[in-house]
């Protein structure tokens, strides 16, 4: 296949721009899963919660650790770690689940993409509220370091997008990949330092942590709601998973962009 640089450029461009059509496609979508219900999307807000409070009293007492401590610690890494792990899920079905739109419209794509992000942003907002009581309980410092969380989520959305993309192109192809990744995210989250600390591995076991982007990409939201500055080499990472990242996609997207209609 020839590469369409210009074209693939122009898609996520014009995505991006478009950004009062993906944000309300955002919208309609979270309304569509709560319809009829009382409390809408706060009913994740409040299962997590649950989750999160009774898992980090046990946890904490199994590890002798003080709640007080552990329980921001746990709120923080979930609430980071569903953020990443919904967008990666989501993002195998977002060409899928787009047929309609794919099959009788010219459009970007990249558009669907950006919608997937901007959704999981607003539903970690709605979790938010819960660390924001964790953190009154545990009575967690607000510091400078905490407004770190803003270039974190940043990370975050900037490698969803790429994410959903290159995901979703593959997925289009191939369906099994969706239930290799669900998968894979299931192990990640129980080897990824969520519900345990880094130093908690020991020093070879976190080597291999130090190479692990799910980690890097939890730890940069974690930590400054922790009130801590994230270390440098979780940015270098994250610097390097977005430069890789969005230069393989650039380069797969624009060689398979136009066989996406014939493949859903």
């Amino acid at each position: 296949m020839i590469p369409q640089y210009d074209v693939a450029l122009a898609d996520f461009a014009d995505g991006l721009a478009a950004w009062r059509i993906w944000g309300r496609l955002g919208w309609q979508e979270i309304r569509r899963r709560y319809r009829r219900t009382t409390i809408g999307p706060f009913w994740t807000s409040l299962s997590l919660g649950i989750f999160i409070v009774v898992l980090g009293f046990v946890w904490a007492n199994l590890w002798n650790q003080e709640p007080k401590k552990y329980l921001p610690f746990l709120c923080a890494g979930m609430l980071a770690w569903n953020l990443m792990q919904t967008i990666i899920n989501e993002a195998c079905i977002v060409f899928i689940g787009g047929e309609s739109f794919i099959k009788q419209m010219p459009f970007p794509y990249s558009m669907l993409c950006w919608s997937v992000v901007w959704r999981n942003l607003v539903v970690f907002g709605h979790n938010l509220l819960i660390f924001i009581c964790v953190a009154f309980y545990a009575n967690v410092p607000f510091t400078t370091a905490s407004l770190l969380v803003i270039p974190g989520l940043a990370f975050m959305i900037v490698n969803g997008v790429w994410i959903a993309t290159l995901l979703g192109l593959i997925c289009s192809r191939y369906r099994d990949v969706q239930q290799v990744v669900a998968s894979l995210l299931q192990i990640a989250m129980f080897v990824t330092p969520i519900f345990f600390s880094r130093e908690q591995l020991g020093r070879r076991l976190g080597l291999l942590t130090d190479f692990n982007a799910l980690y890097h990409f939890v730890e940069v939201v974690r930590a400054p709601l922790l009130g801590q500055a994230p270390a440098i080499w979780s940015w270098f990472i994250l610097l390097c998973v977005t430069i890789t990242g969005w230069t393989a996609t650039l380069l797969i997207y624009s060689r398979f962009r136009r066989r996406v209609p014939y493949w859903l």
